[in-house]
């Protein structure tokens, strides 16, 4: 008995620790169910081993008190049943079970449970031969009679099904919870015997019940061992498609720099062919007038035209080559705090003096009117935009320049709006505004535009062009207020194209 008793001790403090253990697991992770339920089970198991451990404390003393614990054993071992079924269901789904099934269960024990504490008789009478089926009937139903145990078999089996099957469909961390199960079954097998008289044994529910607690403590550390496992197959995973992507970097760059180089090399074959077309019709030019001038029989007029012939072709080709190695050079931003006013106002004089037809007027709608940049490049960007605009209307109209406040990209700076009432362009013209050695000027080189938008682009502004055919044309110039030793921003012309809305307008 002693030996009994100090089993059952140490069964009850597993009991018990494993109802703290769980308990304190759910307060932490409400979301996780199991660990609830499994504290009421530990719980329920500690209520009956308590019991069965009283009994045994007070074997040969007073029978009141050992009914007594009778009753609260066998309450703590009906009270288990549904909460380990609805555990076994939490579990083995991993979703919240519908109640609609565990509900009849729950009622059932609760129901016994109140007969068991309250209307249960505290003795069995032996005296009537007739009542001997009802003797053995209420022996049957008695705590720790035959009918608890076949109960407890039953919810067993309904377990252990469960839990074999999440191990067979892969959850591994429940075969302790299988392990624990199947000893609890052959304990209650056991004790079913020794209720109904056919073993001699002892009865062993309690141990089958510390062996199902034990087996379900060991769910927290199989949960944490698979939750490690999935990270680090994860972790594997992300490694190999890292290694993957940087491949593909790699290629993607060893890709990129052949294309950089075949465009740069489409680029020189362009410009060549370019340049060769615009070379050659002065030299054909130059070549005719050589071969005129070679002629004995010519007139001094024809003489006097050749020779003139001759120098605009010259002059052309000059302004070609200057246009050419300026748009080739790299633009070098020697920066000052200057007054953008007045360049713009020397611009518009220096254009109004050579097309005096020609009404000019200079709006200044900003309140500072400084900024950081190179005089010399920008004379060159507005004298150039004037020029073009005064070009543009002919013999009369009436050109605008304002400048305002304006903001771009989070940069603060001015905008110059240079406004005509030319011919203005349409959109096949304007889309290629800006492309190197396009014009509609029979003299023009077509560099004006494209020198323009790389000194701008140096000093971190924007070059946008609103125009439609018939209704004039508006070139926006922005321009950031900057700072002595702003650097020009490192900006691809083509995606500064795409992104233009002006130019695109």
């Amino acid at each position: 008995m002693d030996v009994l008793a100090t089993v059952l001790a140490a069964t009850d403090a597993t009991e018990l620790f494993g109802a703290l253990l769980f308990a304190n697991a759910f307060m932490r992770r409400p979301a996780d169910r199991e660990y609830g339920l499994a504290a009421l089970f530990c719980l329920a198991a500690f209520m009956h081993t308590s019991g069965s451990l009283a009994i045994e404390a007070l074997a040969g003393r007073a029978a009141s008190a050992s009914l007594l614990a009778s009753r609260i054993g066998a309450v703590g071992l009906l009270a288990a049943l549904p909460v380990a079924v609805h555990f076994a269901l939490v579990y083995s789904r991993g979703t919240r079970p519908n109640l609609r099934w565990l509900a009849p269960a729950y009622g059932v024990v609760a129901i016994f449970a109140g007969l068991e504490i309250f209307y249960r008789p505290r003795t069995i009478a032996p005296t009537v031969q007739a009542s001997q089926w009802a003797e053995r009937l209420a022996r049957t139903v008695a705590p720790n009679g035959v009918a608890t145990y076949v109960a407890v078999f039953c919810a067993a089996t309904v377990i252990l099904v469960l839990v074999a099957h999440a191990y067979l469909v892969g959850q591994r961390g429940a075969l302790a919870v299988v392990l624990g199960t199947t000893v609890l079954l052959a304990a209650v097998i056991n004790d079913i015997g020794v209720a109904s008289g056919a073993f001699s044994t002892v009865y062993l529910t309690d141990l089958g019940l510390a062996a199902f607690v034990v087996g379900i403590a060991t769910t927290p550390g199989a949960r944490y061992a698979a939750v490690t496992q999935e990270l680090e197959r994860r972790t594997e995973e992300l490694r190999n498609r890292t290694r993957e992507l940087r491949r593909s970097y790699e290629d993607l760059r060893t890709a990129q720099e052949e294309l950089v180089k075949k465009e740069q090399l489409a680029v020189v074959g362009e410009l060549a062919a370019v340049i060769a077309h615009e070379v050659r019709n002065p030299l054909a030019i130059i070549a005719n007038a050589g071969a005129g001038l070679r002629k004995h029989a010519i007139t001094r007029e024809d003489h006097d035209t050749l020779l003139a012939i001759l120098d605009e072709e010259t002059s052309r080709l000059n302004r070609l080559v200057t246009d050419l190695l300026r748009y080739a050079r790299p633009v070098n931003v020697q920066r000052s705090h200057l007054p953008l006013p007045d360049l713009l106002e020397r611009a518009l004089s220096l254009a109004s003096s050579n097309k005096k037809t020609v009404r000019s007027e200079l709006h200044v709608e900003a309140r500072e009117g400084r900024i950081w940049g190179d005089a010399n490049l920008l004379r060159q960007v507005f004298d150039n935009l004037i020029d073009n605009a005064m070009q543009a209307m002919g013999p009369e109209g009436a050109l605008t320049v304002r400048i305002r406040s304006a903001n771009e990209g989070g940069a603060d700076g001015l905008a110059v709006d240079i406004i005509d009432t030319g011919e203005g362009m349409d959109t096949q013209v304007r889309s290629r505004a800006l492309d190197p050695f396009f014009t509609t000027r029979p003299s023009g080189t077509g560099l004006g535009l494209a020198i323009v938008d790389r000194i701008v682009d140096a000093h971190g502004g924007r070059l946008g062009i609103e125009s439609r055919a018939g209704e004039g044309t508006t070139v926006t110039v922005f321009l950031p207020h900057g700072l002595p030793t702003d650097p020009p921003p490192a900006r691809s012309r083509g995606s500064r194209a795409a992104s233009d809305p002006a130019r695109l307008g």
